[in-house]
């Protein structure tokens, strides 16, 4: 940090999100809190934005939230410009799943400032046909005592599931009834098999379109029922490398309010890392893909991937909703605001809207220093 911002009172002028669209405006802060005009040295950035939202990455930088690198992570998270994600495991065993969820809750107990509010699980009731990367040794149907299982799995509020696995009904109307969110993806089920589910209450799709039976002119598909249910939500990679441009423009052109920008991260991202989940490997730039050219998974954080949509002419302020606030919202979760009284935390941003700084609690960081400031417990060593 910088060692005058700890004596004097830091104001930021630019171009300042606030009520769904940019305000050319200034503000300071006090208190490790906002307030509205200019007190003391000004610093200028082209866009001043609320941190942004990951709601499904399993990892980076060679770290896994299986491995139960959630300190680690969530470090390299904040200081990208990350702060709101959700964590998610892979497919595994449920007393893997239990493990890393009792890890979870520990470390929620010692951060409790942390910016993971629940884990959510990549599986584990999906299709073989469409599992992608995810284990298929460990892929379960859904039969009375796994369904219970599986959901007494304490900090886990959100899975993704297949609809044509048999069982499905069932593990779903229980979810739900205990306030979990169900995600379809890695699924092959087509228009039809998927309204009941949706008549049910579920309203998310996992990683869309990817790992998802498509559109065809006789069955829409879970592409084309994505696309024509206007109250589904849509998590996108916009990495150019899931999902071409051009399908990425279709998509926020006919979807934007409810389409989030996520990550789907895996260890290897921003690491030099060759082998994952005993498999082998290969990165090249943001591309991870097993020997065979599959995706293994994501390589580009949302911080990098609104600076991508920025390149490709989308314009700031429908950007902004994507990286920030869509996923609070679907999963009730307030988005932080830049205004009087509001905590000081937010990103300044060139014209690129590549992240230049970022503030925690008014203070600017920049190896993990003041993470866990407003309530945390001390850490040690």
């Amino acid at each position: 940090m910088n060692p005058k911002e700890k004596t004097e009172t830091p104001s930021f002028h630019g171009a300042i999100w606030k009520d769904g669209g940019f305000l050319n405006s200034e503000f300071h802060v006090r208190g490790g809190r906002i307030w509205e005009g200019r007190k003391g040295p000004v610093r200028e950035a082209a866009y001043i934005i609320p941190p942004m939202s990951d709601p499904h990455i399993h990892g980076g930088w060679g770290m896994s939230f299986r491995e139960d690198d959630f300190l680690q992570l969530e470090r390299k998270l904040r200081l990208s410009g990350i702060g709101f994600a959700v964590p998610t495991l892979d497919n595994d065993t449920l007393p893997r799943m239990e493990s890393a969820a009792k890890a979870f809750r520990n470390y929620r107990k010692q951060h409790p400032d942390t910016i993971f509010p629940f884990l959510r699980v990549e599986g584990p009731f999906i299709s073989e046909r469409r599992k992608g990367f995810q284990s298929e040794k460990h892929i379960l149907a859904p039969d009375a005592n796994r369904i219970d299982k599986f959901l007494s799995i304490e900090a886990v509020k959100m899975f993704t599931f297949a609809p044509e696995v048999p069982g499905a009904e069932q593990l779903v109307r229980e979810a739900l009834n205990r306030d979990w969110i169900p995600s379809v993806g890695h699924s092959d089920a087509g228009y039809t098999e998927f309204q009941p589910f949706y008549h049910m209450g579920v309203r998310h799709m996992t990683h869309f379109p990817n790992a998802m039976r498509g559109l065809h002119h006789r069955d829409i598909g879970l592409l084309g029922a994505g696309l024509l249910l206007e109250d589904m939500h849509l998590e996108v990679i916009a990495d150019g490398v899931h999902s071409c441009r051009e399908f990425l423009e279709l998509v926020l052109r006919w979807a934007h309010d409810r389409v989030s920008l996520t990550s789907d991260m895996i260890a290897p991202a921003h690491a030099h890392v060759q082998r994952l989940e005993g498999r082998d490997v290969v990165r090249r730039g943001n591309t991870i893909t097993t020997k065979d050219g599959m995706l293994a998974g994501g390589g580009t954080g949302v911080a990098e991937q609104a600076v991508l949509l920025a390149a490709w002419d989308y314009p700031p302020e429908k950007i902004v909703p994507l990286a920030v606030e869509n996923a609070r919202r679907f999963i009730g979760i307030k988005s932080p605001e830049l205004k009087d009284g509001e905590p000081a935390d937010f990103l300044l941003c060139d014209d690129a809207l590549r992240v230049q700084a970022v503030y925690f609690n008014g203070v600017r960081i920049t190896d993990g220093d003041r993470l866990f400031e407003r309530g945390a417990k001390k850490e040690s060593g």
